[in-house]
């Protein structure tokens, strides 16, 4: 089967619901013109083509081991979605709850796409045998355990621990919307969910808009139900954050009734792990805004969301470890030609054989 040929299939596929409601509309443009950014022709999985004083010709791997995590299921479908692509044979292993989405879209293949994915909850020997490239979504654990399991002639991508924030500012009343939206998708679990906004100006009254929007998205978007464990993370957070406010006014916070949402405000600009679930922090713009003045957890930034968005503070902005800046509200929504954490989805895949 030719490149052009699966983009055929895969343009009718991707109007399956469930990808559609994650990935956006993906017609067979998209998808050509994605083959040609990143192996420099929609044909360069065909045929060799001219290349300086030599010809060569992109080579996808034969076998791709996907190992991917239950925080969301946006990650499973854009990979599956790139090995298809490439024309690749595709085992997912899926957490073990289960990922329904991809599960019924897997289903509604043709046959030519269907014969090239599978998925378990269990890995084999074969399974590890088979990989010519493994790609996992976890935690830096996680990508420990994988990498010890991975053969020099395998190729491994790693897709470890990271977070993203949100920098805002002017214009509060519709970055507040904005802002409710991006740390409430997927309850705040995927590494693209903001974990503090960050407030050029008064910081404080920010908060308080938030508080106000991540209420009405509440509404119509209700927050999924938490483990207990979980539900105790949010309950601790809270407890933690009324004393430190009932002693200090560096420390303000709000919250729902029950624990369906978390706003904190705090008086300090050191980036924070959020413990999930729709709780976030509000903190002061620092001036510079380094990964030194945010602190360690800069390290593991993924995606810095702004608003409004502008070019010249995302230029400045890029000097932080994020590999991705994009327009708040549109944290959860990356372009069909990012670079995952710094990773380009297809030429990272892909080996080159020459001629000449």
């Amino acid at each position: 089967m030719t490149t052009a040929q699966r983009i055929e299939l895969l343009a009718q596929a991707c109007r399956h619901p469930d990808l559609a409601r994650l990935l956006g509309p993906i017609d067979s443009s998209a998808l050509s013109d994605w083959v040609a950014a990143e192996l420099g022709r929609a044909d360069a999985l065909d045929r060799f083509r001219p290349h300086g004083p030599i010809r060569s010709r992109a080579i996808a791997p034969a076998h791709i081991l996907h190992i991917v995590s239950g925080n969301t299921p946006h990650a499973a479908f854009q990979n599956l979605l790139r090995g298809l692509l490439l024309g690749s044979h595709n085992t997912i292993k899926l957490p073990s709850s289960g990922l329904p989405e991809l599960t019924r879209w897997i289903g509604s293949l043709p046959d030519a796409l269907q014969a090239l994915a599978i998925s378990t909850t269990e890995l084999t020997d074969n399974h590890w045998q088979r990989a010519t490239v493994v790609v996992a979504i976890g935690s830096d654990a996680t990508m420990q355990q994988v990498q010890e399991q991975v053969r020099p002639d395998q190729t491994f991508i790693p897709h470890g621990h990271k977070l993203s924030i949100g920098v805002v500012t002017e214009d509060f009343e519709r970055a507040a919307t904005l802002a409710a939206k991006d740390s409430s998708l997927f309850n705040q679990r995927g590494c693209l969910s903001p974990h503090a906004i960050y407030v050029q100006g008064d910081a404080r009254k920010f908060a308080t808009l938030l508080a106000q929007e991540m209420a009405r998205f509440n509404q119509h978007t209700p927050a999924e139900s938490l483990s207990l464990s979980e539900a105790g993370a949010v309950a601790n957070l809270r407890e933690t954050t009324r004393f430190l406010a009932a002693n200090e006014d560096t420390t303000e916070l709000w919250h729902s009734g029950d624990l369906a949402w978390t706003v904190i405000w705090e008086n300090d600009s050191t980036l924070k792990l959020s413990c999930l679930n729709r709780c976030v922090y509000i903190k002061p713009l620092p001036e510079p805004c380094t990964a030194e003045t945010l602190g360690a957890e800069a390290h593991y930034l993924s995606t810095i969301a702004l608003h409004p968005f502008d070019p010249d503070l995302a230029e400045r902005l890029a000097e932080l470890p994020a590999h991705r800046i994009c327009p708040l509200g549109k944290s959860q929504e990356p372009s069909l030609f990012w670079h995952h954490d710094g990773f380009a989805p297809l030429a990272s895949l892909v080996k080159w054989k020459d001629i000449g």
